[in-house]
């Protein structure tokens, strides 16, 4: 009897050993990591998802269910972008536009982007993906889940929930509810907003350190100066998110990066497509990239493009300094990462991926590092070093075939031929009708503004006219608003209440129907009393895109009183797009009080009522 079973088992083995895999794909020239070259041309036997056998193009193939002749063509491992957020569609944020997760999903797959990494992923986001991914293909997604934050710090400004930590007896109910969403990574956040805020302390950040050390998950830290690269570091940071961007990295950080093996992912991408289009339109020119972003999404980004904000054209500025950061670490032996921030203004999912290539080459990085940076470094980063990364037998079969050597020329990266997730063969085509099917939701981009005369009484509050609220509420604030219309008059009582990372705002603000042309007149004049602190009083202009209008300060009065203010003595204040002064296409105006990010917690109540608004 034990002999029969021998015999069953053998010829069992032996059945098993001559079935076909699913398929063999000949005459592909693969990517070797390490040696940073192509192998000879090969066979790659793919069953069950993954690569199960790899042999030499010479040598006798083996039976497979399907047989496709690749044709010499360069196969790359499918690539990681490790930071992405799949919430934001890439569009201006004055003129968001929202694509649902599907057509995120579709562009990384198009373009051979088979990982991903949310950085800050609501429940959602996280089901929605879930969902998809039954019955289509979808890139493997890594997520941070809600990420960690200071009080009203980074992270809080979008409305939505971030784990705040007020001290460090939170931490454990917080982490709870951490690991509860089962993330791949642990996100924190340094940023003081130029000094303007306070972060996270040391121990706090160390906290969290510690226990993604203990629960193997990867600790990604937001930071944006050297000094916030230190102590992330000194916390236990794996990889440093966004890297040092404006300022020299010294001595200390390079060695406490070696003693410590973190990784370093700058997101160039995010501080320099605006700009790059802005001055020679290259993200709108690469047509290879954007051919699953819908028409309307382009049209809204490129068709009228604002200046960056200031502080994107300073780092654009400094951006030798980053370049050299870049190569000073990567001759050091620190492992580099490829992050574009995708969902930023002009980030698209997919393209940013490749914009970063772009600027990783524009710092120095020679395209097997770019390559595999985006590959077996993010996998490794991951914990995925054994499953992902590599084209080798035992891995996921996830990967592109190119007609043309990247290697010679990083612009081959874009001529894919063909994408496969897991085996399969991803239709591109209808990825591109799919995502061109979808009409991004949000109003209209671009509109040609024709501008009305203006009437010189703005309001004089005999009529019901339009005053809504504007508070930082909208932002995560707490501020309140309450408008009451009475006696031809308008009374606006506030409260402003502890600021977020943009400060505490509340007051009220008015939109006109139509744009309207005041060029006749000199200035505007306003009929007042009331309010403890000054407030602002700005007016809208149709060609300011961000929060930068034109501004003026006005003292409080016990007293009714008309105060004339000349439109020359208006100012633009802050991080906005800077433009020219003119008065013949306006929109509407506030009144609005304020705190600074750095004032303390304490409530401040004002109430102002105003009569007349008029210009002269």
């Amino acid at each position: 009897m034990k002999s029969l079973t021998k015999i069953v088992i053998t010829l069992n083995l032996f059945s098993l050993s001559v079935l076909a895999t699913e398929l063999r794909i000949d005459n592909l020239k693969l990517y070797q990591p390490l040696t940073k070259n192509f192998s000879q041309l090969s066979s790659v036997y793919i069953d069950h998802g993954k690569i199960v056998d790899i042999t030499h193009a010479n040598t006798v193939q083996k039976s497979a269910d399907k047989i496709i002749n690749a044709q010499n063509q360069f196969a790359l491992p499918g690539f990681f972008d490790l930071h992405v957020h799949l919430g934001a569609s890439g569009s201006n944020y004055n003129e968001f536009q929202y694509l649902p997760v599907s057509a995120h999903l579709n562009s990384y797959l198009y373009l051979g982007i088979t990982n991903i990494a949310d950085l800050f992923s609501f429940q959602t986001t996280l089901n929605t993906v879930k969902e998809l991914s039954k019955t289509q293909a979808t890139p493997n997604l890594f997520y941070a889940g809600i990420l960690f934050t200071n009080p009203g710090g980074h992270g809080t400004q979008f409305g939505g929930k971030a784990y705040e930590i007020h001290n460090d007896a939170e931490i454990d109910a917080l982490w709870k509810q951490h690991i509860a969403m089962k993330p791949s990574i642990t996100k924190a956040v340094i940023e003081t907003f130029g000094g303007t805020r306070n972060t996270l302390t040391d121990s706090q950040l160390a906290e969290l350190g510690k226990r993604s050390k203990a629960a193997d998950l990867p600790y990604f830290v937001h930071i944006s100066t050297l000094e916030d690269g230190k102590r992330a570091i000194k916390a236990g940071a794996t990889v440093l998110a966004h890297g040092v961007n404006s300022e020299a990295i010294d001595d200390e950080f390079l060695q406490l990066m070696k003693k410590y093996h973190v990784a370093y992912m700058p997101t160039l991408a995010v501080y320099y497509n605006q700009q790059q289009e802005k001055q020679n339109h290259l993200i709108s020119q690469q047509t290879s990239l954007l051919a699953t972003v819908p028409n309307k999404l382009q049209h809204c980004l490129f068709d009228k493009v604002p200046a960056p904000a200031k502080w994107k054209k300073q780092t654009w500025d400094k951006r030798k300094l980053a370049y050299n950061n870049i190569l000073k670490l990567q001759q050091a032996g620190i492992k580099i990462l490829t992050g574009s921030d995708a969902g930023n203004p002009y980030v698209l999912h997919g393209a940013g991926l490749y914009n970063e290539f772009n600027a990783l080459h524009d710092a120095g990085m020679t395209n097997a590092d770019i390559i595999n940076a985006a590959t077996i470094n993010a996998a490794s980063t991951l914990n995925k070093q054994n499953t992902l990364g590599q084209l080798n037998i035992g891995y996921e079969a996830s990967f592109i075939l190119l007609k043309d050597n990247p290697l010679t020329n990083l612009a081959n990266l874009k001529n894919i031929q063909s994408v496969y997730k897991s085996g399969q063969e991803v239709s591109r085509t209808s990825l591109i009708s799919k995502n061109q099917a979808i009409e991004p939701i949000g109003k209209a981009c671009n509109q040609i503004i024709t501008a009305t005369l203006a009437n010189k009484i703005i309001d004089d509050f005999t009529n019901m006219s339009a005053w809504h609220n504007s508070s930082d509420a909208l932002m995560g604030g707490t501020s309140r608003v309450k408008l009451v219309k009475e006696n031809n008059q308008l009374t606006i009582k506030t409260t402003l209440t502890k600021p977020t990372r943009f400060g505490a705002w509340s007051g009220a603000e008015i939109k006109f129907e139509s744009a309207v042309d005041a060029s006749k007149y000199h200035g505007i004049s306003i009929t007042y009393k009331g309010s403890t602190i000054p407030f602002g009083l700005s007016i809208y202009h149709s060609e300011v895109k961000d929060w930068d209008h034109f501004s003026t300060q006005l003292p409080p009065s016990n007293e009714w009183k008309t105060v004339k203010i000349p439109f020359s003595e208006l100012k633009q204040y802050g991080f906005g797009s800077k433009i020219e002064w003119s008065a013949k296409s306006l929109t509407g105006l506030n009144l609005i009080w304020r705190k600074s990010p750095t004032a303390d917690d304490t409530e401040i109540e004002n109430e102002l009522s105003v009569k007349t608004l008029a210009y002269y």
